[in-house]
Order: C-alpha cells, then structure tokens, then sequence
C-alpha cells in the first residue's frame, strides 16, 4: 500500500480524496478515489498504483504560482 487513507490527488484541478484501498486481482493496490461536488454530492473512481504513480507525474501536485516582476507593480 503506497497511498493512505485521506491522501489528496489533484486530477484536472480537483482535488481527489483516497477514500478505500484493497488488494485487487490478488496481485495489486487499487484505490478509491472520491471527490464532494459544491452540491454534496460525491463521485468516485478506482485506479491502480501505476495509473495514479503516472497521474502524479504528469499533473501538478503543488500550488502552482504566478512570479509578478516588481515591473508590474508599478
């Protein structure tokens, strides 16, 4: 198990909750991932551990963050 309960992955800028894990195919992690809509409701998807290792590679983690020149500000 790589990702624990309550871990948050952002997938096309939403941020995706690790609701569940458990051993899939006897052989591989497979988690649940859900997201809570503004209304409260909640949609949920099931990944394995490389499709949500590539999903963190090619998706940023972080805040991403917009450098103003001090130009700009005057």
């Amino acid at each position: 198990m790589k990702y624990p309960i309550d871990t948050t992955i952002m997938i096309n800028n939403c941020e995706w909750r690790v609701a569940e894990f458990r051993m899939g195919r006897g052989r591989e992690w497979v988690y649940t991932l859900s997201f809570e809509d503004t209304d409260g409701s909640f949609e949920t998807i099931r990944l394995n551990e490389t499709a949500i290792g590539k999903i963190m590679i090619t998706e940023s983690q972080g805040d991403d963050y917009l450098e103003i020149s001090e130009e700009a500000l005057a």
